[in-house]
């Protein structure tokens, strides 16, 4: 896991951030359970990046033994490992269900927030993270 991640979500306005760290801290004692990955997944997230091979590379590598974080039934921490689980033929992953999310560690004003011009959906990624599990 990259110790800079962060979650984002952006609601009226502002763009709420987390730290990944501060979130695994935050699920440390909440009992993993199996989770349907909805089907809106695929489409609705996306990587804003234009270094996609990296996400690919950590798709493939990514360790399903450790559970993914989710609140909402949004993924907090996990996509990597939910993108390899799909190319792999399934719809469960273990995860760690918050019920409440902790303060967010960094309020942005939208006029402030950087958007990137490359969206990478991630419908789009699995059939390559596919292939090159079976390389």
């Amino acid at each position: 896991m990259h110790t800079n991640s962060t979650f984002s979500l952006i609601l009226e306005g502002y763009e709420y951030k987390w730290k990944v760290l501060n979130l695994i801290s935050a699920a440390k004692n909440i009992k993993p359970t199996l989770w349907k990955i909805p089907d809106s997944f695929l489409e609705d997230w996306t990587w804003d990046n234009e270094k996609i091979e990296d996400h690919i590379n950590r798709c493939v590598s990514a360790d399903l033994t450790c559970p993914i974080i989710v609140w909402d039934d949004r993924i907090l921490d996990g996509c990597h490992r939910v993108i390899k689980t799909i190319a792999g033929g399934r719809q469960e992953i273990k995860a760690k269900i918050i019920r409440d999310i902790p303060p967010p560690d960094i309020i942005v004003k939208s006029e402030d927030i950087m958007y990137f011009k490359n969206k990478h959906n991630f419908k789009e990624i699995i059939d390559i993270v596919k292939i090159k599990l079976n390389q």
